[in-house]
């Protein structure tokens, strides 16, 4: 990028103020980073460089620089709104789904995964089941099999020996 003017830095604060900062940002490594590459600028040495130095590309460089020249300190701030997906399962839904489950002896992620099909029309992976099972604290094991000649008082003659 030849020819292209080099962006300022607008005092929004001192160089003392923007080194306390990097001080309390140490343990913050995204915000250490874009306070020193606002540092950096502001003692005149070229986006590109500095973008460098830190391992970043130009353009992220750039929308930082923008963003503090436009926001302010606040501006470097991360926005973590609006982001991943949003279940298709709806908060009812999964309440209703977790009240059905209770009353199963032997859950299994595949009888979930039916459950969830045939009641909402939702065709999740296994493997999803499996995490929103976890997330619901259910135990999603393979049952385990009991002995068809098994004495219904197997237990109290377990007790007695």
């Amino acid at each position: 990028m030849v020819n292209m003017v080099q962006k300022k830095v607008k005092n929004h604060l001192s160089k003392n103020e923007l080194n306390n900062i990097i001080k309390d940002l140490k343990n913050n490594c995204k915000m250490y980073k874009k306070f020193v590459l606002i540092i950096a600028v502001n003692d005149g040495k070229k986006v590109s460089e500095a973008c460098h130095f830190l391992k970043i590309s130009e353009p992220t460089g750039h929308r930082w620089l923008d963003l503090y020249n436009e926001k302010g300190p606040e501006g470097l701030n991360p926005n973590y709104q609006n982001c991943g997906r949003y279940s298709e399962m709806s908060d009812e839904q999964l309440d209703d789904f977790s009240k059905i489950i209770e009353n199963e002896d032997y859950l299994t992620a595949q009888r979930a995964h039916e459950i969830i099909k045939n009641r909402y029309g939702i065709d999740y992976s296994i493997s999803n089941v499996k995490k929103i099972l976890d997330k619901m604290e259910y135990n999603k094991g393979k049952p385990y099999q009991k002995y068809s000649k098994r004495p219904k008082n197997a237990e109290e003659m377990l007790k007695k020996t």
